[in-house]
């Protein structure tokens, strides 16, 4: 029997023996020994018990560490997914961004000579003809 069990045992037959008053010396004894007997195993339950609780929330801690671990995993996995979609968009950003002005620019030459050809070109016209004359 182990020593928390012995304290556990005494202290339950203090509380327990002087509430059976009245018996014989040799009553008194077998009580006694009934006594310590059944709060001997009153007492290993209660350690045992008390171990499988302990087991208990050990596992419940593991289980919830587990768990955490689990969802710390998914949201790096969640932030490592995104941070991808944002670079691929900010490359697809930088490779637009880049055609848009040159191409900008095409058009806007363009449709800035397009309204000066044709004024342009009634002008040239007579000058070629005098060229063609010569």
């Amino acid at each position: 029997m182990s020593e928390s069990d012995k304290v556990l045992i005494d202290v339950l037959a203090t509380v327990v023996l002087p509430k059976l008053k009245g018996l014989s010396e040799k009553n008194a004894k077998k009580m006694v020994q009934l006594s310590h007997k059944a709060l001997g195993e009153i007492s290993k339950k209660y350690h045992k018990l008390m171990d499988e609780q302990a087991k208990d929330l050990a596992k419940k801690k593991e289980k919830a560490a587990k768990a955490a671990k689990k969802l710390a995993v998914k949201e790096a996995k969640k932030k490592q997914k995104v941070a991808k979609k944002v670079s691929k968009q900010k490359q697809v950003s930088l490779l637009l961004d880049a055609s848009k002005p040159a191409a900008a620019t095409k058009p806007a030459v363009a449709s800035a000579s397009k309204p000066k050809a044709p004024a342009k070109a009634p002008a040239k016209a007579p000058a070629r003809t005098s060229a063609t004359k010569k």
